[in-house]
């Protein structure tokens, strides 16, 4: 199969849905299939045009300040985008465009001039951009969802036909983790991008009230966003605090393998693929129980902890499995078999079945 794949931003930009795109198209590429990307240009440095593993990327419109400080996507980027995304495909001919959630409006405009479309989500949001995902969810006839819980608000939420929806989950090298490393107990860690619904003011907060009880314990944050200033400064003063930046690949392995427990109070997850890694290093997870946050779902079958959103019972929690090293050790053993069949070769596997059936009913 020719497959274009158009998501807003693609690796080595870093984030949930990058790493996903990118392990899924290098696995396509590896099974003998032809695989396009059609980005952003995130970085005045990256290349217009070059080959990833096999994996053709394009990138165009460059945008300098894409996303804001804030967080928040630039409309002005956005629009540019999308519209050079219509017209980069015009005159093109792949048996399947998939494109990324966001930023929703290249697959908007980009839809009524390709065929064999496969609309990815990764959430779905209750406010500020409903009617966009409305009209999205209308125009595509193939959806994907990367969890169950996305599905879910999918079909309550934009009133999809479930048959229509699709789950093909987000996974993890397993291979990566397989080597052991000695856990360092009472070693925290969180893995991700340092923005505001992160929590990791809550989790500040919380590892004051644990640090009081336990004094050797050791938080380390790894990731980079527009939050991380801001949490430096709230961070000053707290002893055992260990604000890592962007990490390697390897470094990133070794982290989580070293790690005692992975602090997920994230208000909003559609999926998160630092929660696989950290279950295939061996380390349970402790998430908060959101409305919007998914993770609590991949956390409630003996492998995690799950809390109310809140500092003094993320703190609670954290010591109490602090002085049960048996109860620990179960979550431990309960994640490494969860996450067996969240391995990427397995959902390569998924995916292209999918695409294949995509190809012969369209």
């Amino acid at each position: 199969m020719r497959i274009a794949i158009l998501t807003e931003l693609f690796y080595p930009h870093v984030g949930g849905t990058e790493v996903r795109l990118y392990e899924m198209s290098k696995k396509l590429v590896r099974r003998g299939h032809e695989v396009d990307v059609f980005t952003i240009q995130h970085s005045p440095n990256a290349s217009q045009e070059e080959d990833l593993e096999a994996i053709h990327v394009k990138r165009y419109a460059y945008s300098p300040k894409y996303v804001t400080a804030s967080g928040f996507r630039s409309w002005s980027g956005v629009v540019r985008y999308s519209l050079s995304t219509v017209l980069k495909t015009l005159g093109t001919d792949y048996d399947i465009y998939y494109f990324g959630q966001w930023p929703l409006l290249h697959a908007v405009l980009t839809k009524p001039f390709v065929s064999r479309c496969v609309q990815e989500w990764c959430e779905v949001w209750y406010e500020k951009i409903v009617a966009l995902e409305r009209i999205l969810s209308r125009v595509m006839d193939n959806h994907v969802a990367v969890s169950e819980f996305t599905k879910r608000r999918m079909v309550d939420f934009l009133h999809l036909d479930p048959n229509h929806v699709t789950i093909i989950p987000n996974g993890v090298d397993l291979q990566k983790y397989r080597d052991g490393v000695s856990k360092s107990w009472g070693k925290m860690v969180y893995v991700g991008r340092v923005t505001p619904h992160k929590g990791l003011n809550l989790l500040l907060d919380a590892f004051r009230m644990i640090k009081d009880k336990a004094p050797d314990v050791e938080l380390y944050i790894a990731g980079s966003g527009s939050h991380l200033p801001i949490l430096r400064e709230y961070a000053k003063g707290l002893d055992g605090v260990y604000m890592l930046g962007d990490i390697s690949e390897a470094e990133k392995i070794k982290l989580l393998k070293s790690s005692w427990l992975f602090m997920m109070p994230s208000s909003r997850e559609g999926s998160s693929i630092a929660i696989l890694e950290a279950m295939a290093a061996g380390t349970p997870v402790l998430t908060i129980d959101h409305p919007d946050n998914a993770a609590k779902y991949v956390c409630n079958m003996g492998n995690g902890v799950i809390t109310n959103p809140d500092s003094v019972d993320i703190a609670s929690a954290a010591l109490e499995l602090l002085s049960d090293e048996n109860e620990w050790d179960s979550m431990r053993r309960s994640s490494l078999k969860y996450v067996e069949q969240f391995d990427w070769n397995i959902i390569a596997s998924q995916l292209e079945r999918y695409l294949k059936w995509i190809v012969k009913n369209n």
